[in-house]
């Protein structure tokens, strides 16, 4: 009865009113929110360069929650989540699937968006009987042309920048400098303001850049391959 009542509560939630859990896995306390339902599997999505569970689109968000389990978590060291975010997308994979483990999951559909892309790529090599869909925006695979750490750099001195307020620094990190960019940064930073309690802190320097250093590991080429 608990656990249906559990299941029930979840299935009401939405991205703007999901309460934040956590659940401990390998010394790492993570944040994650679960919202929605159906018959689908649940679909855990893996964020973007410095990006908490903020920082998705409650509009794709609850969309997906219509038919399926949503579920969003912070990685070591990202949001509220504890511990020191690690500089290589293998070891957030590992970690990534010890906050699976620790929720009890034996498969589920994935979402990768940027470095998430890596995160998730790595997670199914690891752990292919686990993901049954992968669905990869924005990102690449190990070692693929173009993989670079392109602007991440200057990002990085982005985040670092105390005179620029978090809106300022995403329409720099995320969107052109044209105006139909910039209109479409506006309208997404109002969309994420919709959840107004409970929200994850900014991810910190240090966060940055030890994405940055995993981002330019992964692009690069290994010996022997052309």
């Amino acid at each position: 009865m608990q656990q249906k009542t559990h299941e029930t509560s979840i299935s009401q939630q939405t991205h703007e009113t999901a309460p934040t859990r956590f659940v401990e896995a390998n010394g790492i306390r993570f944040a994650y929110r679960r919202f929605g339902g159906g018959k689908g599997l649940p679909l855990l999505f893996c964020q973007h360069f410095t990006g908490t569970m903020d920082n998705w689109d409650p509009i794709i968000t609850n969309m997906l929650a219509q038919g399926r389990e949503v579920i969003l978590f912070d990685n070591q060291g990202v949001g509220s989540s504890s511990g020191q975010t690690p500089d290589s997308v293998q070891a957030m994979a590992t970690d990534a699937l010890a906050f699976v483990d620790a929720l009890g999951l034996k498969q589920i559909d994935l979402l990768g968006f940027s470095i998430g892309g890596m995160v998730a790529q790595q997670m199914v090599l690891d752990r292919p009987k686990l993901v049954r869909h992968l669905i990869l925006a924005g990102t690449g695979p190990e070692g693929g042309e173009g993989i670079d750490i392109g602007g991440l750099p200057p990002s990085s001195a982005v985040l670092a920048d105390a005179s620029l307020s978090h809106f300022e620094r995403q329409q720099r990190l995320f969107f052109a400098p044209t105006e139909t960019s910039q209109a479409a940064g506006r309208a997404f930073s109002e969309r994420k303001s919709w959840r107004k309690d409970d929200r994850d802190p900014e991810a910190s320097p240090a966060v940055a850049k030890a994405q940055t250093i995993a981002i330019k590991s992964w692009g690069e080429q290994k010996k022997g391959e052309r």
